[in-house]
């Protein structure tokens, strides 16, 4: 029979990584084939030492860590990565949550240092890691009375007023003075005669 039980008890192939400990070991040599450890040195070349006395060490990418990199690394497909990190089997999830923690430490340190090109590092951290851009909008105080006038208007009311405004200000754009309805479809139907068109 050409199918084999897997660690979970299925029918299928077998797992290229039969336990969490065999996973955690490749992708630690993943991590370690493209970083290094160095000492943090002050501006004239002295060992800078934390509060607690130990010598700083700095924890440098050669090449910058990525998911598909890793699973190139690994030999796996996204769907295994996956199947990995929902594993019910105890060990994988954690192995897969750990590694992906330490790419989207590496990406938000990027945030920090990278005085320009962050498009693709943000990209990357909402695309993959679920961050999200949160932009708030100061407004003024006109829009702070608009928004309180309309506060009890119904859908209808606030169209109906949107409308009346829309028509007064395309009257007072209007210098023939043919403002209103009539006016913007009489300009559409000379624009189309002219071969023109009102923008």
């Amino acid at each position: 029979m050409s199918k084999k039980q897997t660690t979970e008890g299925a029918v299928g192939r077998p797992r290229k990584y039969a336990s969490p400990a065999a996973l955690r070991k490749a992708v630690e040599r993943y991590f370690a084939s493209i970083s290094r450890t160095a000492a943090v040195v002050d501006d004239n070349g002295f060992p800078v030492f934390n509060d607690a006395g130990d010598h700083v060490m700095r924890l440098e990418y050669v090449v910058p860590p990525s998911m598909s990199a890793l699973m190139l690394y690994l030999g796996i497909s996204k769907k295994t990565w996956s199947n990995y990190a929902n594993s019910e089997i105890e060990g994988y999830a954690w192995v897969c949550d750990r590694a992906k923690a330490r790419i989207e430490a590496y990406l938000e340190e990027q945030l920090l240092v990278r005085k320009k090109g962050i498009q693709g590092v943000i990209f990357n951290l909402s695309s993959n890691f679920a961050w999200k851009e949160r932009r708030e909008v100061e407004v003024g105080s006109e829009t702070r009375k608009a928004l309180a006038a309309t506060a009890g208007m119904t859908m209808e009311e606030k169209l109906e007023l949107i409308k009346a405004a829309a028509l007064e200000a395309a009257a007072d754009e209007d210098p023939a003075g043919r403002g209103g309805e009539e006016g913007f479809r009489d300009g559409a139907a000379e624009a189309a005669e002219d071969g023109t068109s009102e923008a």
